[in-house]
């Protein structure tokens, strides 16, 4: 969108360079002391959801498990990949639920500030771009939320 345009496909085809970003909602509910852990090994930022694969990128997983785990599962998930004990995916999902709908809730918002500011007139192609962009978004959180 920040040159001009988006992709998009079918629905039966999915872009696998895609990723929603997450930030803005992710970092707010770290502490300073997760935030410096996750800076020191090089996670700190570019969160992302992967509409391709349904999943939380990897940064996002080491992040959430910084607020979720004892210090030394936090860092045997980092360097392997996997959980020391007990699977955590449902503990980051759950975590990560209440603020995908709440991102998704402004999503809608979005959509609905842009068409109000149209009145019924044709979209502009600045205008159709975003709303196409939003409800990618839209898209890819609603399928997250739904099979989380």
């Amino acid at each position: 969108m920040h040159y001009g345009f988006v992709i998009t496909l079918p629905p039966s085809k999915t872009n696998l360079d895609d990723d929603v970003r997450l930030d803005h909602l992710l970092l707010p509910k770290l502490s300073d002391s997760v935030k410096s852990q996750l800076q020191d090994v090089g996670f700190l930022g570019a969160y992302a959801l992967l509409p391709s694969s349904n999943e939380l990128c990897f940064k996002t997983q080491v992040a959430v498990r910084a607020v979720l785990l004892t210090c030394n599962e936090w860092e045997y998930f980092v360097t392997n990949g996997e959980d020391l004990t007990s699977d955590q995916t449902e503990a980051v999902d759950d975590f990560m639920r209440p603020l995908l709908r709440q991102y998704r809730t402004a999503c809608c918002g979005k959509v609905e500030s842009i068409l109000a500011k149209a009145a019924g007139e044709d979209l502009d192609p600045i205008m159709d771009l975003a709303v196409t962009r939003w409800s990618q978004i839209w898209d890819a959180l609603e399928a997250y939320i739904d099979r989380h």
